[in-house]
């Protein structure tokens, strides 16, 4: 797996945000006429580790997760819970060994749904400490 894959497994197997998204977490964009609460996961910058020898296998990644929800207490909910599982993550999932997923920065914002209804966002910056079993997965 990749790490887009195992970081969408672990959030998605989490019961607190089970309950409020189902499985309405993607990555890119929100598909057509999907529900709210949702969370959309991009890729917004990645760095390798050197040493004097080349590069190691750790990895730096800066992942954004757009919380959307029809409130701002809705999306505050989501925010909640999503900070309560990355503080847990440890280890290896998948194929990736996850060393510490951190919060870095939140924003808040409105935006409109296709249908011209508001959307309540808070944006989180997360940074990402890992390693991937497989160095193919990375791609």
């Amino acid at each position: 797996m990749s790490l887009k894959a195992d970081l969408t497994d672990l959030l998605l197997s989490d019961p607190a945000l089970a309950d409020l998204l189902g499985a309405r977490i993607t990555w890119g964009r929100r598909a057509p006429g999907e529900g709210l609460p949702a969370v959309v996961l991009m890729r917004v910058g990645a760095t390798r580790d050197y040493h004097m020898k080349g590069v190691t296998t750790l990895r730096r990644t800066r992942i954004q997760a757009d919380i959307l929800a029809t409130t701002l207490a809705g999306a505050g909910e989501v925010e909640a819970a999503l900070t309560a599982r990355l503080d847990r993550i440890r280890g290896p999932h998948g194929g990736t060994d996850f060393r510490g997923i951190f919060v870095e920065a939140l924003r808040d914002g409105l935006d409109t749904d296709r249908d011209g209804s508001g959307i309540h966002r808070i944006l989180a910056d997360l940074i990402i400490h890992h390693r991937l079993h497989n160095e193919e997965n990375e791609r």
